[in-house]
């Protein structure tokens, strides 16, 4: 495989780099591959960020008891067969931490990731948003069956005015919009430009805000009648979040989660022009302190034991396989939450393009935090590796159980 280590290539190294070496957002070359293996773990330094702060107590550590993952072999969907290292080589995987009740029994960096850089987790960000509508739900904040627009006004004439918040948390709101990564006319790339999460143009038409064109946002068939991936449903959401509760989701989140996950660094939200929070980074401990939370509910539940369960039931499998994502057959969505449906128990996922993941195995009692910046934006592609690997990471982990 061609070498895309950021640091064997020399991208923004020396003082001042290279022009040939120097990565910049306006230009674009931020999101280029393989510069992109130094732009996830380096984003602070190209856009305007926003610290999720972890609080004032001091972070709690991790216990370490390592389970000899590199001696597995994964065998890939297609047959194939793949050392350890082969197998995150061939996902360009940045960083690996399992944990298993709570104890670290691997950690891993490649590819210019180092434990104290935060790494941009892309629409992971969503499910982080489903647990701040979760505990607001919980306290009566929200009410999931009332309709947007209520909470909103904004949102009457768009695809939000008569969709529930939980079709949106559950991706079944009818909507207009073009998903296609592969195509940068279409609708997600307006979106990225409007969210500032990819350069603009003095020449690029549109709405240069996320506020602006959320409003924009037509209604395309009936909501409830389908599962829809669509990424302006996240910030649908937490533009309502923050509208009913007058705080900027950076601060909902350190309030609500972060404060409470024993975190070592905090975490950053990127910003649009006027300080709407997209896409967030944090560090690889801490991604894996984040899944432990959900698993768990916190210490001080702060989040409801439950909640690991209510969201592993998983959502209406039939609604979920009319989207016909050959990748994710028989799986099912529930509260910005993808369900990996299997006989030993369903697994909870986020997941972000270019192939980060925070996967929970609540029966097994295993989080897996995965960083990846995989060449093509589609985090389904890796899924023929990815599945594998987690499936063969917890049958390690009970075939170690039983011999102990």
């Amino acid at each position: 495989m061609q070498d895309s280590n950021p640091e064997t290539l020399g991208w923004m190294q020396g003082f001042p780099p290279q022009k040939n070496k120097t990565i910049r957002f306006n230009d674009g070359s931020f999101y280029q591959w393989p510069q992109l293996r130094w732009t996830f773990s380096n984003i602070q330094q190209l856009v305007p960020t926003k610290s999720v702060w972890r609080g004032d107590k001091a972070a709690v550590a991790l216990p370490k008891h390592d389970l000899d993952f590199e001696q597995l072999i994964i065998t890939t969907k297609n047959g194939e067969q793949l050392s350890w290292l082969q197998a995150l080589d061939n996902g360009q995987t940045d960083g690996l931490a399992i944990l298993y009740q709570g104890v670290l029994v691997h950690e891993s960096y490649h590819a210019g990731c180092k434990p104290h850089l935060p790494h941009t987790v892309m629409s992971c960000g969503k499910s982080i948003a489903g647990i701040i509508a979760e505990i607001l739900i919980t306290k009566g904040v929200l009410n999931e069956n009332a309709k947007m627009s209520t909470y909103l006004p904004e949102y009457k004439g768009t695809a939000w005015e008569d969709a529930t918040l939980r079709q949106a948390l559950d991706m079944l709101v009818g909507l207009k919009f073009d998903e296609d990564y592969f195509d940068r006319n279409s609708d997600v790339w307006l979106f990225l430009r409007a969210g500032g999460m990819v350069p603009t143009s003095p020449n690029d038409k549109g709405p240069k805000t996320l506020v602006d064109y959320l409003v924009t946002v037509e209604k395309q068939g009936q909501h409830g009648e389908a599962f829809a991936y669509r990424e302006p449903n996240i910030n649908a959401i937490t533009w309502l979040i923050q509208r009913v509760t007058n705080t900027d989701l950076a601060e909902l989140v350190s309030t609500h989660i972060w404060q409470h996950i024993g975190a070592e660094h905090d975490a950053y939200y990127m910003l649009d022009s006027i300080g709407f929070c997209t896409t967030p980074s944090c560090t690889l401990r801490d991604f894996a302190r984040l899944g432990e939370f959900v698993r768990t509910g916190g210490s001080e539940q702060q989040l409801k034991s439950d909640y690991i369960h209510r969201l592993a039931r998983g959502g209406d499998q039939s609604l979920f396989e009319k989207a016909k994502l050959k990748a994710m057959k028989g799986w099912s969505y529930n509260g910005l939450w993808w369900i990996r449906h299997t006989e030993k128990g369903n697994k909870v996922m986020a997941r972000g393009a270019h192939g980060q993941f925070l996967y929970i195995d609540p029966m097994a009692e295993v989080v897996i935090a995965r960083f990846a910046s995989t060449e093509q934006a589609p985090s389904y592609l890796k899924d023929d590796i990815n599945m594998p690997l987690f499936d063969t990471v917890i049958k390690h982990i009970e075939d170690k159980l039983k011999n102990n």
